[in-house]
């Protein structure tokens, strides 16, 4: 049975939901609907004041030209991209966690005539959510062996279970896979140690776990939408 859904409830929907970040562009990259959670996370108090706007007039340069990069290539291909992880500047300038989609968005003629983004905050789980699927065992095992190749087979026989056990586990706790997972305590990890020391790129690199620095650069820069060198330097200067 099929449902038809009067306009504008989805947009509905998604304004109530606090942690998810969502929004509309047109092909020329302009807003054409934003949630609360959108416009609270870049400082604007009325979505309505971002309707015709572009991530340039709100996005430092070097991220927005990440962002419509991003846009064009899903509206080129009309292929969603699915589960990016991000670490995404809040109106406070701190950072946080998402966990990021796009789609293309298509007429009734199948045609595209613009782009819905989705983002998911990552917050943190509590000690008890962690408890009652087991994974403080895992959590802490990562924490001990960052700096070593970690496979989910590995993190799956500590605590005794299937891969798609503990996968499945990591999903419905921290909204990641466990493999993804692992990539983001190595990047927060990195992320603290350009702000809190004077180490060097490789060194910082091997110490979270990247095989060498060309991989932290690329691992760190898909994330955060600019180089390890690049981050330290901006938040010096906010220093």
């Amino acid at each position: 049975m099929k449902y038809e859904f009067q306009e504008g409830l989805l947009e509905q929907i998604f304004d109530c939901l606090g942690d998810v970040v969502y929004c509309v562009k047109d092909l020329q990259g302009r807003y054409t609907f934003v949630n609360h959670a959108f416009a609270e996370r870049i400082g604007v108090a009325d979505p309505a004041e971002l309707i015709g706007k572009q991530a340039s007039q709100y996005f430092p340069a070097e991220l927005a030209k990440v962002y419509d990069d991003q846009d064009r290539e899903v509206i080129r291909t009309g292929q969603p991209l699915k589960d990016q992880l991000e670490l995404i500047s809040q109106a406070d300038g701190s950072r946080g966690w998402y966990l990021s989609n796009k789609f293309p968005l298509l007429n009734k003629t199948g045609e595209t005539i613009g782009l819905v983004g989705v983002s998911q905050d990552l917050n943190q789980p509590s000690d008890s959510d962690l408890e009652l699927a087991d994974l403080n065992v895992v959590v802490d095992y990562i924490r001990q062996h960052i700096a070593q190749p970690l496979k989910t087979e590995e993190l799956a026989e500590v605590v005794h279970l299937s891969v798609t056990q503990l996968d499945r586990r990591m999903r419905r706790v921290f909204r990641l896979s466990t493999k993804k997972f692992v990539m983001k305590y190595r990047l927060d990890l990195a992320q603290q140690l350009l702000l809190s020391s004077e180490k060097s790129l490789s060194e910082i690199a091997l110490e979270c776990g990247f095989s060498d620095q060309s991989a932290f650069t690329r691992h760190f820069g898909a994330a955060a939408n600019q180089t390890p060198l690049a981050y330290r330097k901006s938040h010096q200067k906010l220093g």
